[in-house]
């Protein structure tokens, strides 16, 4: 009997879908090419939900993320992307904001402390992530006193240009506020 693939409903995660062959995969890697020819700095990916922006996010920071520079033709031998790379594939380090498990319960000050929450979970996984990169970064140091994601935002900017560093930063369910 003939295997028949799954559409991958709800998989956000680029290297488990590839890792797992039991997905059908329509390769949009073309467009991380037409991206970069585009020459802007911020991209807005605006489409309906269950649309495929988080799984073509997951593709992004596995393509741009200097840290798997080494599993490259893993993910990517077999796309468009694979057998056409730019120069910034695996350049960057990469800040990914998620705010699907943002809780938007309760009044304005516990959103608010949820958000400034995830803000810093995120700039702490960076920091965690790209230590071999960044060794005078220390996430207790850095942000003892900070408790506001703008001011963490701020912060985490002036660290990098500090230290004459760019970085890829995606959000993700961005509009998790207004869905809720």
């Amino acid at each position: 009997m003939k295997h028949i693939k799954k559409i991958p409903y709800g998989i956000a995660s680029y290297d488990r879908m590839k890792e797992d062959n039991r997905f059908y995969f329509v390769d949009k890697t073309q467009y991380i090419e037409k991206i970069e020819n585009l020459g802007s700095q911020f991209l807005f990916f605006l489409r309906p939900r269950r649309f495929g922006k988080s799984l073509f996010l997951s593709i992004l920071e596995h393509y741009y993320d200097v840290n798997k520079k080494g599993r490259f033709e893993e993910l990517f031998g077999d796309t468009y992307i694979g057998k056409n790379p730019t120069p910034l594939r695996n350049t960057y380090p990469i800040l990914k904001l998620n705010f699907s498990g943002l809780s938007t319960q309760g009044n304005y000050e516990e959103i608010e402390k949820s958000f400034n929450f995830h803000v810093f979970i995120a700039i702490s996984d960076f920091y965690t992530e790209y230590s071999g990169m960044f060794g005078n970064l220390d996430i207790q140091r850095d942000y003892a006193d900070i408790t506001d994601a703008n001011e963490m935002i701020t912060k985490f900017v002036s660290l990098i240009k500090a230290n004459q560093a760019k970085f890829y930063l995606l959000i993700d369910e961005y509009d998790n506020f207004a869905n809720n």
